[in-house]
């Protein structure tokens, strides 16, 4: 039987940790067992334990942090695990150096964001590429990242995120208007995001302020709402620049909310404002729920937002007259929001679902684990 311990320094409440947890709901049971650790208490904990899954607490100070690993052999040995699962490069490293301490383990570790490595961290790769140890990009965008940074291309899968497309396409009733006070006849464009600098929220405050200014009778006409869900270290200052813009009665921030089909069912766009995306999760969702959908050009998002799958529009991070066009638009074509709309449902039905992902990852997990070349015990 596989013994899986999926391993996460933050146990959190954004795409990685759903991600983990639809793994976990999914793999638990006859086929497998599955544990999780984690170093920094947050909601996932609760909804791992509610799930059956033992849950345990390791204390992670940095990459290098000899002590954690040593600890993890230990639970490892302790829990028979054969595959520890991980999701950053803290817990990938101290997972690899957990082997100094006999943790006989396969490693598997989801690279889930783009980002510009340090010249170390190319070092690093290339010196890590051990035998047992399988990466999965969560995108083609994220696989060449890996590669620049130094893996090898053989050490890589690509298996894109996956959302339950039954959940979230099942005609439900949304209440979030009515909770919210927002008026039933117009229209909103929603954003779920952690509010953080790579987010690009004040990409997105800007293009609003550039479409209030040349088409501020649509906005109003409309009725239209910008509908910003999330919380997060730049919430304060996105609040100020709506503010000094004057666009802040178009904006309403909602805060952290657990009811992302709820919102969705209530909205009538989905914008993406990162400035780098390895393949959000959150647009898988909305699409799943047949909204249209406004993205950067952020990395794996153009491999849900393209000329086949023809489920949206993609504007070049920054260009705020392209965003602002781009919202105008959707909100002036319901033919077109209708269009995008059934296009990607399609299209997450095809290619994003929640079983091809944890599919493919079982797979991995099995080929790591009972390949005539591994050394990990069954």
């Amino acid at each position: 039987m596989l013994k899986i311990l999926y391993l996460l320094n933050h146990a959190g409440k954004g795409g990685t940790e759903r991600y983990v947890y639809s793994l976990a709901q999914k793999l638990n049971g006859s086929e497998a067992k599955v544990f999780f650790a984690y170093n920094e208490e947050g909601p996932l904990v609760e909804q791992m334990k509610e799930l059956g899954i033992p849950v345990f607490r390791l204390v992670m100070k940095s990459r290098f942090d000899l002590k954690a690993a040593w600890a993890l052999a230990g639970l490892c040995k302790r829990l028979e695990v054969n595959i520890v699962h991980t999701q950053f490069l803290r817990e990938y490293y101290i997972a690899l150096l957990s082997r100094l301490f006999g943790n006989n383990i396969c490693i598997v570790n989801t690279c889930h964001v783009i980002h510009t490595a340090r010249p170390v961290d190319k070092i690093l790769n290339k010196l890590l590429s051990f035998k047992n140890t399988r990466t999965i990009a969560v995108s083609h965008a994220a696989e060449n990242m890996l590669i620049r940074q130094g893996m090898r291309s053989e050490d890589i899968s690509v298996i894109h995120n996956g959302v339950d497309v039954d959940y979230f396409a099942e005609s439900s009733p949304s209440t979030i208007r009515e909770e919210l006070g927002i008026d039933r006849d117009g229209l909103v464009a929603v954003s779920i995001a952690r509010f953080s600098p790579e987010k690009g929220h004040s990409f997105l405050i800007r293009s609003i302020a550039r479409l209030a200014e040349t088409d501020e009778d649509l906005l109003n006409e409309r009725k239209i709402t910008f509908l910003l869900v999330g919380d997060g270290q730049t919430l304060a200052e996105s609040k100020k620049l709506a503010s000094v813009l004057g666009v802040s009665r178009h904006i309403l921030f909602a805060g952290y909310r657990t009811d992302v089909r709820n919102i969705l069912k209530g909205s009538d766009i989905y914008i993406c404002h990162s400035v780098h995306e390895a393949l959000p999760i959150s647009i898988l969702e909305a699409i799943a729920c047949s909204l249209p959908v406004i993205t950067t050009d952020a990395g794996g998002t153009g491999e849900i937002v393209n000329e086949r799958s023809q489920c949206g529009i993609k504007v070049i991070y920054g260009d705020v007259d392209g965003m602002a066009d781009a919202m105008k638009q959707l909100f002036e074509s319901a033919q077109l929001r209708e269009q995008y709309g059934r296009n990607g449902l399609e299209t997450v039905k095809r290619e994003f679902s929640i079983d091809s992902m944890v599919s493919k990852t079982r797979e991995i997990y099995r080929n790591c684990v009972y390949s005539p070349a591994s050394r990990c015990k069954p």
